[in-house]
Formats: structure tokens, sequence, C-alpha cells
């Protein structure tokens, strides 16, 4: 017993040098791969009554594609209540396992800084290129948070080059902040380094720092990819706390015009 905790003692202290060298660990199998699947199918679910509603008979797939193009206001609605609301999407980022990993990392005192974030990325499902390929970016710039903030990055299908997966840059977050530029509504950054595309199965997870470079892939399988999100900050970070908490994000409904 002695030598395990020994060991674990260890395996975090890697993990932990890990992730302050390269800005990012993978952790395979982290989560129970049925846990993960039933956060997908409940979101599906939402979607599947409007399906039902007018009477579309095609694939998950073709359903809402055709629910994009042909009833846009619901496929928005849709969406807005699954990120408002999902109850499986609000209860993994509290999971006991994962706080604990989180904090081991470094964040002594977590708290979510945005909403978690469930996306279904596809280029039908997308009227410009940047909702489902997202530009080279640092999440850290839309939030300001503390300089040791995280992101959990949560495949709910296996991922690879041919959907998508993450792009990767690593250690480009020991540069700080970077200048950025407006895209779409993201603040696209440029950068040049090293690029990794990790394959991931359902239930691995990658935890990334905020200011750590990364984009989205190519899907290039015709594939929908399923991803969720979480942002924690860390309340005891002293930079945090000397500006004052900021938090730029704003909530408000979209106009529909």
């Amino acid at each position: 017993m002695e030598m395990n905790l020994v060991k674990q003692e260890l395996d975090m202290q890697q993990e932990k040098k890990l992730f302050k060298d390269k800005g990012y660990i993978i952790l395979k199998n982290f989560f129970d791969k049925e846990y993960i699947n039933n956060l997908k199918t409940q979101a599906e679910e939402i979607f599947k009554i409007q399906f039902k509603k007018f009477n579309y008979s095609g694939s998950f797939k073709e359903n809402i594609i055709r629910l994009f193009n042909e009833q846009n206001s619901t496929f928005i609605n849709c969406g807005k209540i699954i990120q408002s609301g999902l109850l499986e999407l609000y209860k993994l980022p509290l999971e006991d396992k994962l706080i604990n990993k989180i904090k081991q990392l470094g964040i002594k005192f977590p708290n979510m800084c945005t909403r978690p974030v469930l996306f279904f990325n596809h280029p039908q499902l997308a009227k410009s290129k940047v909702y489902y390929k997202t530009p080279k970016h640092q999440d850290w710039t839309s939030m300001e948070s503390s300089l040791n903030s995280v992101v959990v990055w949560v495949p709910l299908v296996n991922v690879n080059v041919n959907n998508g997966t993450l792009e990767i840059y690593p250690k480009s977050h020991k540069k700080g902040p970077l200048p950025f530029n407006i895209e779409g509504g993201f603040a696209s950054v440029e950068y040049e380094g090293e690029i990794i595309q990790p394959e991931l199965e359902i239930g691995d997870i990658v935890i990334f720092s905020t200011l750590l470079v990364h984009a989205s892939g190519e899907i290039l399988d015709d594939s929908i990819r399923w991803s969720c999100h979480y942002r924690y900050t860390d309340m005891l970070e002293t930079d945090y706390i000397d500006r004052g908490f900021p938090n730029p994000y704003i909530y408000k409904p979209l106009i529909q015009k």
C-alpha cells in the first residue's frame, strides 16, 4: 500500500512537471466511456424531439443538417438549451475526480470562469468556417482569468486528424498573452512552432493552459465532431486578485433579424 502511494505521488509530480513544461497533458481513460456516451446521447435527444416534430426520418447527421437549413431558429434554440442547462453537461465539471486533478496541477482554489460549452461541429452546421474550425488562439484572451487557469477538453467521439482533433502548439503558453486579431468572434493569434494533433478516444481528456495556442483541425471525414469544454480559474492566484477578478464575458440573447 505504501509503495502504491509513493508511486501515485511520483506520477502526480511527473504530470505537474510535464504540464508546466508543455502547457498540456493528455489523460487516457480518465472517464468511463459509458458516462461520456450518455452525455452525448442526452444532447442528441434535445434535437431528436424537434426531428420528431418535423417528421424527419433520416440519420442523425442528415436530420440535424436539415434542421439547420430548414428551421435555423429551432436549431439555434436546441443548441442554446443544451448550453444553458443540459444536466449531464453541468455534472461532469463538478466530478471530484476532475477537480482533484486540477488541484494537483496547481489550481489552489478552482472556480469555473465561464459556462460549460458543448460543440457539435461540421462544415454544414456553420455559416462561416470559423464556427467549425477555430483559428489559432489562446482562451485566456477572452476571459482574462488567472495566469494558471486551465481548459479541460473532453471529446465525446473518438477524434483524430480526419475529424479535426485539436491542433496543439506545445510550450506556446510560455509566451504569455499574445497580440491578437478578432476573426469571427475569435481572438486569433500569429504563432509558428511545433504542432501536434493527438488521437483521443472516448473517455480521454486534455487539460491545457488557457495561454496555450491551439486550434481545431479540418473535418475531412464528413463526421460531426462532438466535444465539451470547461474552463477553471484560480481564485488565489496573486495577479488575478490584483486585477480585481476581471470577467469580460457577456451573455445575452441572440436577436433574430
